[in-house]
């Protein structure tokens, strides 16, 4: 496999990826209605959009920005081969990203916990109004109508700016990501997606398993 000439730029998603749990579905567990997993599954079978099914989960949660807080800090830890890696690359000057289809609070929460905020981040807006959590998508798509936050499209535009784009996801909302990366790496339902529908992708388990492809590639 030839070294590459152009810089390397890693996105990764958050929730069961960076992360060992996820976020959104402890919130909702904890504090969403009872009925929120059926919304999940019509977003998981395409027959309500993840904008959609997003913003009428997070209106069924009934609880104080200090209660999602004390989720976030209490239940959710990352996976321990992340910090390492994260380590790693910016020791090299290496970009890593995250790009989540959830969002900014838990980033922000979860990251600062760990020790290493700041990071570069692109997510969805959380926030009170009224008594209603209600979500904000800041980074609308020209071309993707059902992802509240396209990773697709920012991966496209650093390709353009001369990157080698490398992605790493589990979930649904990492599908548009996977399709736009130079180098995929899936592991569950995104895995599972790439192989019934053509799209190449690396099985990881552990960011350790993604360094070690990037090695053996020589892109390290």
């Amino acid at each position: 496999m030839p070294t590459i000439q152009k810089p390397l730029l890693i996105a990764c998603d958050f929730d069961g990826t960076i992360t060992r749990n996820d976020t959104l579905v402890r919130i909702l567990d904890q504090y969403g209605s009872p009925s929120w997993r059926k919304i999940q599954d019509k977003v998981v079978d395409g027959s309500v959009s993840i904008r959609e099914g997003l913003q009428s989960e997070m209106n069924s949660v009934k609880a104080s920005p200090e209660q999602l807080i004390k989720v976030l800090t209490e239940q959710i830890d990352l996976d321990p081969s992340f910090q390492p890696f994260f380590r790693r690359m910016r020791a090299q000057g290496i970009p890593v990203v995250v790009l989540t289809g959830g969002f900014d609070l838990c980033v922000e929460t979860v990251m600062t916990r760990a020790g290493l905020w700041p990071v570069p981040y692109l997510a969805n807006r959380l926030f009170l109004n009224k008594g209603t959590w209600q979500v904000e998508f800041p980074y609308p798509s020209i071309s993707c109508s059902d992802c509240g936050h396209c990773k697709g499209d920012p991966i496209r535009t650093w390709t353009e700016q001369g990157y080698t784009t490398v992605f790493a996801g589990n979930g649904v909302t990492d599908r548009c990501g996977a399709l736009a990366a130079q180098l995929t790496f899936a592991k569950d339902e995104l895995k599972t997606w790439c192989a019934g529908n053509g799209v190449t992708a690396v099985s990881f388990q552990s960011f350790d398993d993604i360094h070690q492809e990037l090695e053996n590639r020589q892109w390290l």
